[in-house]
């Protein structure tokens, strides 16, 4: 017997084109800015590989990705403004329609949904392909059917067979199993009757009600980006780098560390009309830099 506990968590190698991404931006955090953005993520969303020495033999470089490790880009057309930045991103949402709510014919007791496999991207019209999704209700008016949500168990491609109900001459629709069908038979968890209640059946969608379906390959992810005027650097820059006085125009300019001018200030005084007297000292932001005040033009002029 084995004793101790063992991870269950397993990084997300989900694909990019599985992803939706949305943004929000503020000014600042005492304005609320309720518009949301999308953002392809294909453009924004990269992936990172195993290093070349843990690649599987005779396979190509970047042929394994590292799992759980995706670069997030901030293009500079989109994230441009200062203020805050919140990204949301979350597993990609797909509708489709409940073509029938239904059995399959061999096993009667196994009830799901139907829908068409040409309502859904071909990389997910195979067999078992929705497995783990899941699925989510729309009502007649749009508004989705908050806190119901059901999960994919299997997923097979079907074709409708009409056989009689019981010993009674009537038809009922049901469903078998055929890789030819271009429907796809979705069965559901949870489906079957509870104990407590073994008359009632949990509600797996309607026919002509839009489903959402979305995969379970990763939990949406919210990140919050911040742009302000000054990094760490340029606080230190201001605080302990290069900077110049000029006494007699009043101009006191700021340098990076490649004595590049990154802030300039006029100095001037405000004086009593009557006595003279000093009463304020002025440092006022320059909106028009002064390039005559560069460093080097300055220090080999001494």
């Amino acid at each position: 017997m084995a004793i101790g506990n063992y991870g269950i968590v397993r990084p997300s190698d989900v694909d990019v084109n599985n992803i939706n991404v949305y943004y929000n931006y503020t000014p600042n955090r005492e304005t609320l800015t309720p518009e949301i953005y999308s953002l392809n993520a294909n453009e924004v969303l990269t992936y990172n590989y195993l290093p070349a020495d843990e690649q599987l033999v005779a396979v190509n470089a970047n042929a394994n990705i590292l799992e759980g490790l995706y670069n997030l880009l901030l293009p500079a057309t989109v994230f441009n403004q200062l203020g805050i930045y919140t990204i949301y991103l979350k597993p990609k949402v797909i509708p489709t329609v409940v073509i029938d709510c239904s059995v399959l014919s061999s096993l009667p007791s196994v009830k799901g949904i139907v829908i068409d496999m040409n309502s859904i991207p071909s990389n997910l019209q195979g067999n078992n392909a929705l497995q783990g999704f899941r699925i989510e209700y729309l009502n007649s008016d749009g508004t989705k059917l908050r806190n119901v949500v059901r999960y994919v168990v299997t997923s097979n491609k079907v074709v409708p067979v009409s056989e009689n109900v019981g010993n009674t001459s009537q038809k009922a629709i049901r469903y078998r199993f055929d890789d030819s069908g271009t429907l796809i038979f979705l069965q559901l968890t949870p489906s079957s009757s509870s104990d407590v209640k073994p008359n009632v059946t949990p509600f797996i969608g309607n026919p002509g009600q839009t489903i959402l379906m979305s995969n379970t390959f990763f939990s949406p992810l919210v990140i919050e980006v911040e742009l302000v005027q000054n990094t760490i650097n340029t606080l230190a820059n201001i605080l302990a780098g290069d900077q110049v006085k000029d006494v007699q125009q009043g101009i006191l300019t700021y340098y990076d560390e490649n004595k590049i001018i990154t802030n300039q200030f006029n100095l001037f005084e405000i004086k009593d009309d009557v006595t003279n007297v000093p009463l304020y000292e002025v440092k006022e932001v320059r909106t028009n830099i002064d390039t005559s005040q560069a460093f080097d033009a300055v220090t080999n002029g001494l």
